[in-house]
């Protein structure tokens, strides 16, 4: 079982890293290989960003001290979104099926609740069946499809826009 807890400022350089492994390991992350320009110094900032907002958090997922995944939230900034958060999430793929997705958004809805979110939400290519049963299995609810949202590998690729009510 995977540890979770939210990001310190100590895990910088390892989720930087962790980015870049994502980017490279698999088309699902919204970056390509070598397009992402983070050091460790702005993710170390962005994580010091997050430790005095309630309505940004960055979860992480470890093993063996090991950072192999994350979900970040973003809550709305005005008043009439302030109730709804967008994740994002990534594992490593040698850590896929071991329920470390399961864990991070099960503490990630905690985190919700406490925070008096009332819906989450978030976009899943098309072809990422694996991540929208792990959604699904989790009460999220397909809600509509972004057509051509992005481009991948010289193809357009729908998203499906999905959401928990809490």
């Amino acid at each position: 079982m995977a540890t979770i807890r939210k990001a310190i400022p100590s895990d910088g350089a390892q989720l930087v890293q962790l980015f870049s492994a994502l980017d490279q390991e698999t088309e699902f992350m919204l970056m390509e290989p070598g397009e992402r320009k983070l050091s460790v110094e702005q993710q170390v900032d962005i994580i010091n960003e997050l430790s005095d907002s309630r309505s940004k958090v960055l979860f992480i997922a470890s093993e063996k001290n090991v950072i192999v995944g994350f979900l970040g939230g973003c809550g709305g900034a005005a008043n009439k979104d302030s109730h709804s958060i967008h994740i994002a999430m990534g594992i490593l793929t040698s850590f896929w099926g071991k329920s470390i997705g399961s864990q991070l958004l099960q503490t990630f809805i905690v985190w919700a609740t406490e925070n008096q979110f009332h819906r989450i939400e978030l976009t899943v290519m098309e072809h990422n069946t694996r991540a929208q049963s792990l959604y699904k299995n989790m009460g999220f609810e397909s809600e509509g499809i972004k057509r051509d949202s992005l481009k991948v590998n010289g193809h357009y690729v729908n998203e499906h826009y999905m959401a928990l009510l809490i």
